[in-house]
C-alpha cells in the first residue's frame, strides 16, 4: 500500500513538474512575441509620424511649385527657359611616357634585366 502511495506520489510529481516546465517555455515564448510585437509597433509609429509629415509638407504650396517646375517642366507667365547643351565628348590619346634617358643608354649597351 505504501508503495502505491509513492509511486502515485511521483507520478503526481513528475505531471506538475511537466506542467511547469511547460507553462514556462509558453510564458517565455509569448513575451518574446511581445518584446518582438512592441519593436515593430514603435518602428511602425515613427514611420507613420514620418509620413503624416511628408503629407504636410507635399501639400504646402512651395512643394507643389517645386514638383510642377522640376518634374513637368512648366513655367510661370514671365520666365524664359534657358536649355544648356551637354558639353562635347573630346576624345583623349595617351602617350606613353618615355624611359629616362640613363635607362635607354643602360638597356643599349647592357640589355634588358
Amino acid at each position: 500500500m505504501k508503495l502505491i502511495k509513492n509511486i502515485i506520489f511521483i507520478f503526481l510529481l513528475l505531471f506538475l513538474f511537466s506542467s511547469l516546465l511547460r507553462n514556462l517555455f509558453s510564458y517565455k515564448s509569448k513575451l518574446d512575441f511581445y518584446e518582438q510585437f512592441k519593436q515593430n509597433f514603435k518602428k511602425e509609429e515613427k514611420r507613420n509620424i514620418q509620413l503624416k509629415t511628408e503629407v504636410v509638407r507635399k501639400k504646402s504650396t512651395e512643394e507643389i511649385e517645386k514638383t510642377i517646375r522640376n518634374n513637368l517642366n512648366l513655367l510661370k507667365d514671365n520666365e524664359i527657359a534657358l536649355i544648356i547643351p551637354p558639353p562635347p565628348i573630346v576624345s583623349v590619346t595617351v602617350t606613353p611616357t618615355p624611359q629616362p634617358n640613363w635607362r635607354q643608354w643602360w638597356e643599349l649597351y647592357f640589355g634588358k634585366n
